[in-house]
């Protein structure tokens, strides 16, 4: 048995017993049936018209803590530590809402997908994952509904629907369709994730960033650093590991103990 595997199912049983707090999950809407995901029982259905999923931990932490991919949902699913969170007892969820751009109407239905899961017995907050493009769904979120937020760790992301990189221009015109406004519009408006940074310094939500710092696809200089640049100046704090020659891809770590403890260290805290 994988050692973080045993930890976790020890501390379960000295908390009250291995599986307690098992959220029932057999009456999904539209419900597509069950598959085997990495190792663990995936549960496909759909939710207002979207294709989603909710992965059940083998050994649940018993308080319903959970992480959500924004989007990209199979891409590097070890290295940005989503195994081991199900290892030690997280549940894991997505629900495909790419094709919105994290618009006001995408964001919407990221909300009543959350209260949707919440309703289900998951906890209030969530541990949210951002990859690439999914950064922008990530900050987008959190800072409509901070309430929600438990953790945000971030990877390559995007940060900034008006990037004035050449490379950025496909996603920054999706943006500009989805949102109805142009990239002049994007440079003060809130509705862009760095100029509305305040709610998530306000409720003192942890960030974790990982970047490469020659990244061709998604700037550091004109995502990221600007988000760690301003929330400094809100006097809030964001832990970036910085890496040279490393580019865009692979997400996330050889080594995913310190996502991992990043996470679990908001729950270690309350």
């Amino acid at each position: 048995m994988n050692k973080s595997v045993f930890v976790a199912m020890m501390l379960s049983i000295l908390a009250g017993g291995c599986c307690s707090g098992k959220i029932n999950l057999n009456e999904l809407p539209d419900a597509k049936g069950t598959v085997t995901w990495h190792g663990y029982r995936r549960h496909d259905f759909v939710f207002e018209g979207r294709k989603a999923f909710i992965v059940e931990p083998k050994c649940p932490a018993g308080d319903g803590r959970w992480s959500w991919c924004a989007i990209w949902p199979e891409a590097f699913v070890e290295r940005v530590g989503i195994t081991e969170l199900l290892n030690h007892g997280y549940y894991h969820a997505h629900i495909d809402v790419l094709s919105t751009a994290a618009s006001p109407a995408g964001v919407e239905t990221m909300k009543h997908f959350h209260d949707y899961l919440v309703s289900l017995g998951l906890a209030r907050k969530t541990n949210l994952i951002g990859m690439s493009w999914g950064g922008f769904f990530s900050l987008r979120y959190a800072e409509t509904h901070p309430e929600d937020i438990a953790a945000i760790y971030l990877d390559a992301p995007v940060c900034n629907a008006a990037d004035p990189e050449p490379v950025a221009k496909s996603r920054c015109d999706t943006m500009s369709k989805e949102f109805k406004m142009s990239h002049e519009d994007f440079k003060t408006s809130p509705l862009n994730p760095i100029n509305n940074l305040a709610p998530i310094v306000r409720h003192g939500i942890p960030v974790m960033a990982l970047t490469g710092e020659d990244d061709a696809v998604v700037r550091v200089s004109s995502n990221i650093d600007i988000v760690a640049k301003r929330f400094g100046e809100l006097g809030g704090k964001i832990e970036i590991i910085r890496r040279p020659m490393w580019g865009h891809h692979p997400h996330g770590m050889d080594d995913v103990n310190g996502i991992v403890r990043f996470h679990q260290s908001v729950h270690e805290k309350q």
